[in-house]
């Protein structure tokens, strides 16, 4: 080690060990590894391109990383180190989806917006009846059969407009908790091959038969009856003598030809097959369809139907081709096939057998609970052949823009600030984290009530009072209340510009004032049709309880029944005072909470739930016994971003947010790293500083050629793992590469080994060694 001036300065050259360990770095695969690729074992190849990796792969920190600095390092080689491990701690994280206002569908697709618990087919959002116009990989077009052309054309048809629907816990199943998921009743999605034109399908026979593409498969009727018909269903191959073919994993051979049959190998199991007939081959059943012997062998061919399944006889309500027999999750719907006219029905009578000349597909499976696995965000209902997905895309609001909101008893309540005389009462308190998150209307004397302000006020904290028998001569105008729900409710906010907790007014309990409403971004407003509001309304039970309802609005009746929503919350008063949710304070009661018009009593359901607003109810029993409910409430009403699509259609929609990843940063310093093939380093200081220099990159302290303002960034492989060097000629210079690996998304790092050049930590440059 050399020192100029003070300062630390290395004079090293770096002289490899052994010119063998560069070629074997040469020698390693070409490809590259695309930044944040998982790695395993050795790095594929030795290129600072593909840093983060492996010390952070896709999100992921690996627990074999060490930072390594000198026993007796210069403090600019522990700050350097400091950067490149802040670096690597904040890009240690989970991606997570988010939802987004909107997807953006190309191709055959077709995406909307549906509120939770409506039906896809409601009036207001999907057709019934999907064709080529929605989904352009539907076909509408001409057929051949018997020389003659017609019309026919392709639908997906859903039969009813409340199902399939968006499903959260409270509509259904608990075990939903705050997740949502499609719901879907038998017999309500269809996939229709209609014929447009009268066409009579008893005239189908081996020899004339009827050629169609369904569901984006080759189909070759053979014969139709009413309510079945046979086809060849498998793959159509036309083979030569010794030619060969993949089906379904399997190599197909044709062997050998005659006038009345064929040899068949599959997999090296042979069998012959004859002439209009099908034989099952080593799990593939060949039918041969037609065959062409010639004298000479070679010359011989055959047509051939190829598949798990090749020819078949399907009746109604029989399972669709390839599905459990036994189990089907889609079945054949023949009723009309053979039936006089044509195709023409009008979409309110999908779901009714009535259609003329129609081959239809419907779903057999029925999805109503947690058990039956149904699929939540990010999944579809997908149609056989995967010819139709209809998919729960993602939400159309984050998860990020959910705020919390509380309601709680408060048993020491102050609201001395306005009169003297109430300190250590109790209240209910509702508060939120979010600025100006509640706003009081301004309340009307018309109403019987009482308003203390001029206006309207918003605040975070918000207190519900009622001052029972109390007497306050000194309040002016606030009313005394009586041990009756008839009495006015007092109403307190905490004002943001003074931190004082002011009287807003009284509200009369009689009336249908509203107290509050929620004021979060798109989720506000206190009119007729304000998203969120709190009224004091009449009793669930018997007296001695005020109820207090939330009532959740959407933006139009037609996303959200009025009343449909509601969330009401029980509070227990004695001697005129709140005293509890629920009759009992500190106790879960099923009726202390309630949801919907019916209603459904969830104050003893422990899990989240989540309503048809997208409103999350935290943990009712768990909450209850701190007398409290909390709620997480979204910026806006919540749809399910529904796209229905074809199989090369693309879809982007919502957006991605990160959770971090917790994280112990190795760091150690040379000495007591004893098997360096244990970790991926990443060695900080050169040969003179940190031994491990010249131990692991053959780099020594006699060897070092870089001038001042120079610093050697280089990666090579170290066992099963990797070995990364930042290395300057001063400790300033190891600094400021180490700032340089830190943001090295600012600047040009490839291959082995890079130069870092500066003389200051802002003027940075990389080149190639």
């Amino acid at each position: 080690m050399k020192t100029q001036g003070g300062v630390l300065h290395m004079q090293e050259k770096f002289v490899l060990k052994s010119v063998k360990a560069l070629k074997k770095v040469a020698a390693l695969s070409t490809g590259i590894v695309m930044l944040g690729a998982t790695l395993t074992g050795a790095l594929a190849v030795a290129d600072l391109a593909n840093y983060p990796a492996p010390f952070v792969a896709s999100g992921v920190y690996d627990d074999a990383n060490a930072l390594v600095a000198g026993d007796n390092a210069a403090a600019a080689d522990t700050l350097g180190m400091v950067d490149i491990s802040t670096n690597l701690q904040f890009m240690a994280k989970t991606a997570v989806s988010t939802g987004g206002n909107t997807v953006t569908v190309s191709g055959p697709a077709k995406s909307m917006q549906v509120a939770l618990g409506r039906g896809l087919s409601n009036s207001t959002y999907f057709d019934a009846a999907l064709q080529d116009d929605d989904l352009s990989n539907l076909f509408d077009g001409e057929i051949t059969f018997k020389g003659t052309a017609y019309d026919t054309s392709e639908e997906i048809q859903l039969v009813d407009q409340t199902t399939p629907y968006v499903a959260t816990s409270l509509m259904t199943d608990d075990d939903y908790k705050s997740d949502v998921f499609f719901e879907v009743g038998k017999d309500k999605i269809y996939y229709a091959y209609k014929f447009d034109e009268d066409i009579d399908l008893t005239n189908v026979t081996s020899t004339d038969t009827l050629n169609i593409d369904f569901l984006g498969t080759p189909m070759k009727f053979t014969s139709v009856s009413a309510g079945q018909f046979d086809a060849y269903v498998g793959e159509e191959h036309y083979l030569n003598t010794g030619d060969s073919v993949t089906v379904a994993g399997k190599t197909i051979k044709l062997i050998d030809v005659s006038s009345t049959s064929v040899v068949i190998e599959v997999d090296g199991t042979n069998k012959i097959v004859t002439t209009s007939s099908s034989q099952t081959v080593n799990g593939i059943e060949v039918t041969v369809d037609s065959v062409f012997s010639r004298t000479e062998r070679a010359e011989s061919s055959a047509n051939l139907i190829l598949g798990v399944q090749s020819s078949e006889t399907y009746k109604d309500g029989d399972a669709y081709i390839g599905e459990d027999k036994d189990d089907p999750d889609w079945v054949w719907d023949i009723s009309t096939l053979t039936t006089a006219g044509t195709s023409a029905y009008s979409e309110t009578a999908l779901g009714a057998a009535t259609a003329n000349k129609v081959l239809r597909v419907e779903n057999d499976f029925v999805w109503n609970d947690d058990t039956d696995n149904p699929v939540g965000v990010g999944g579809c209902i997908v149609l056989p052949n995967e010819y139709v997905s209809i998919c729960l895309d993602s939400l159309s609001v984050a998860d990020s823009d959910y705020k919390e909101f509380e309601f709680e008893l408060d048993t020491s309540a102050d609201f001395s600030d306005s009169f003297a005389s109430l300190t250590e009462v109790k209240a209910i308190h509702m508060s939120t984290l979010v600025d100006e998150g509640f706003e009081l209307p301004a309340y009307t004397a018309a109403n019987g009530d009482v308003l203390n302000e001029s206006s309207a006020v918003k605040a975070k904290d918000v207190w519900l009072y009622e001052s029972g028998a109390d007497s306050n001569s000194s309040n002016g105008t606030q009313v005394t209340n009586t041990d009756t729900e008839g009495g006015l409710l007092d109403v307190f906010y905490k004002d943001i510009s003074d931190n004082k907790i002011k009287w807003h007014g009284s509200v009369n309990g009689t009336d249908t004032t509203v107290i509050a409403a929620i004021n979060y971004e798109n989720t506000k407003g206190t009119g007729t049709q304000g998203n969120i509001r709190l009224f004091k309304t009449a009793h669930l039970n018997t007296t001695g309880y005020i109820n207090f309802t939330l009532d959740v609005n959407a933006d139009s009746t037609s996303d959200l029944d009025d009343g449909q929503d509601n969330i009401v919350m029980k509070w227990g008063f004695s001697s005129g005072k709140f005293n509890s949710l629920g009759s009992t304070a500190d106790t879960e009661e099923s009726s202390e909470l309630a949801w919907g018009p019916t209603p459904t009593y969830i104050g003893t359901k422990d899990e989240d739930h989540k309503t048809y607003y997208g409103i999350v109810i935290k943990d009712p029993k768990g909450q209850a016994s701190s007398d409290r409910v909390k709620l997480l409430i979204p910026n806006d009403q919540v749809f399910a971003n529904i796209v229905i699509k074809g199989k090369a259609a693309t879809v982007s929609a919502g957006g991605t947010s990160y959770v971090p990843a917790e994280v112990s940063a190795k760091t150690m310093l040379a000495s007591e790293v004893s098997d360096a093939t244990s970790y991926n380093l990443i060695v900080v200081g050169g040969p003179c500083a940190n031994p491990l220099a010249e131990s692991v990159f053959g780099v020594t302290c006699d060897g070092w050629d870089y001038k001042e303002g120079v610093a050697l960034v280089k990666v090579v492989d170290n066992g099963n793992k990797v070995a990364l060097l930042v290395a300057g000629t001063t400790a300033l210079d190891t600094r400021r590469a180490a700032k340089a690996v830190a943001n090295y998304k600012d600047y040009a790092f490839s291959g082995a080994e890079v130069l870092v050049k500066g003389t200051t930590l802002s003027d940075i440059s990389v080149e190639s060694a």
